[in-house]
């Protein structure tokens, strides 16, 4: 009997152990709490690392520290500006940042999951909602029920809703409006800014070749980073990054920094110098009254309707419905994964699986010389063929069990680690995007 039918793979190991601990966990923890559920072999880091990988809600918090993303997610609040249409109809249109936090595992696989939410209306009645998509975009059917709610507290579009997460993992959450009137534009600002810089940081630390880091993966990793934690969250996601960051977003992929137009100059200021030479302003929902739909080209176009308005809302609608549909025709990207390195990165200065490689090597008393970044996966790769070789036709040839045996020996990798099936790749990018699933 197989390896992996006797066993749960390491994916499953670390999924459950990460997902069972109300606390992030060291790699060092990780693995000693797996030894409950499995064996642990000589390549175990390694399998670690890429079951973390292969993980959306596995979220670094720290070096070689890691967190569940629905544990992550408590206490957090965050900040959505309503729309008049929103508060008609009863539904909240979703940006990455939000779905991960109402939907944490949708990223992994990127389609529903049935999930029903509890979401309690300050002051009013607890509702059941489900996703649904309103507009090629992920939404929230909020019903009835929370129009009314809305109207008794005499709200209106340009309003906020605060967003609480009582128990992610339990899918209960509790809204709050408040009245733009109430709001305080110095401290949010400051918000802003300071999520602005914390994005920056997070790509600029982004050791993978990709033209961009996924918005979602960002939006995770400023939550691991205990961001939202605090009680006066800061305005829309894509909005404080396209105003107060150096990032741009490039269409159906993530944010990256934009060397062409990026002032190097400008950037070498201090973060807190970088503001004081402009002034920024919240965009202008009374013209446009559309909050930012993910998944768009957020163009000047876009960026120029927060600063002036448009005079007609149906004008408005027709362009983010154009914009949604031009996503749908974007390039495959190279590698075909969201989270996968890329081929450049095998020149890159490192990766999880070659520190998890170079660890091995200093722990163990192996004689041959440390392999470099390329040359590890070069070897890596072969010792995949084979792994794929051997579950496809059953058996190898004496020559290439030799092989395989030295290589395995040779990288410090468990073989199971590069057959584990049990969860789903991320999808290629030349997918229809997710919100049309």
């Amino acid at each position: 009997m197989a390896t992996t039918e006797r066993y749960p793979s390491y994916a499953s190991c670390v999924a459950q152990v990460l997902s069972d601990s109300a606390q992030p966990l060291s790699v060092d923890t990780l693995l000693n709490r797996i030894k409950d559920h499995r064996p642990i072999t000589k390549g175990a880091r390694s399998a670690v690392y890429r079951a973390i990988q292969q993980l959306f809600q596995a979220v670094p918090v720290a070096p070689s520290c890691y967190g569940w993303l629905s544990s992550l997610l408590k206490k957090n609040a965050f900040r959505h500006v309503l729309t008049s249409e929103e508060i008609r109809r009863g539904f909240l249109m979703l940006d990455e940042l939000e779905h991960a936090v109402f939907f944490p595992q949708f990223f992994q696989t990127y389609q529903p999951d049935g999930r029903t939410l509890q979401i309690e209306l300050f002051g009013g009645p607890t509702i059941e909602v489900e996703a649904y998509i309103e507009r090629k975009t992920w939404s929230l059917r909020l019903g009835k029920v929370f129009s009314e709610w809305i109207d008794q507290l005499g709200g209106q579009g340009r309003d906020d809703l605060l967003i609480y997460v009582v128990d992610a993992m339990a899918g209960r959450y509790q809204f709050r409006l408040h009245p733009r009137e109430l709001r305080d534009p110095n401290a949010i600002q400051g918000r802003n800014i300071q999520l602005a810089l914390l994005a920056e940081e997070l790509v600029s630390e982004d050791r993978r070749a990709r033209t961009a880091m996924p918005t979602a993966e960002l939006a995770a990793r400023i939550i691991g980073r205990g961001f939202f934690e605090d009680e006066l969250p800061p305005d829309d996601f894509h909005f404080v990054l396209h105003q107060y960051s150096l990032l741009r977003f490039h269409n159906g992929q993530g944010y990256s920094f934009d060397p062409e137009n990026l002032d190097f100059s400008q950037s070498m200021k201090s973060d807190a110098d970088r503001f004081l030479d402009e002034e920024v302003v919240r965009p202008d929902f009374m013209g446009a009254d559309m909050n930012l739909a993910y998944g768009g080209d957020y163009g000047d176009g876009l960026l120029d309707a927060f600063g002036d308005g448009f005079g007609d809302e149906d004008e408005w609608l027709h362009m983010m419905d154009e914009m949604l549909l031009e996503s749908a025709d974007f390039e495959a990207d190279p590698d075909g994964s969201f989270f996968a390195d890329g081929p450049n990165d095998l020149f890159d200065d490192t990766c999880l699986s070659y520190e998890a490689y170079v660890e091995a090597y200093q722990e163990s008393d192996s004689v041959e010389q440390m392999l470099s970044h390329s040359d590890f996966h070069l070897l890596e790769a072969e010792l995949e063929t084979l792994v794929t070789l051997e579950q496809e036709f059953g058996y190898l040839l004496d020559d290439q069990v030799t092989r395989k045996e030295h290589l395995i020996e040779r990288l410090f990798i468990d073989p199971e680690s590069l057959s584990d099936s049990d969860l789903p790749d991320y999808p290629d990018f030349d997918e229809p995007p997710y919100w049309e699933n």
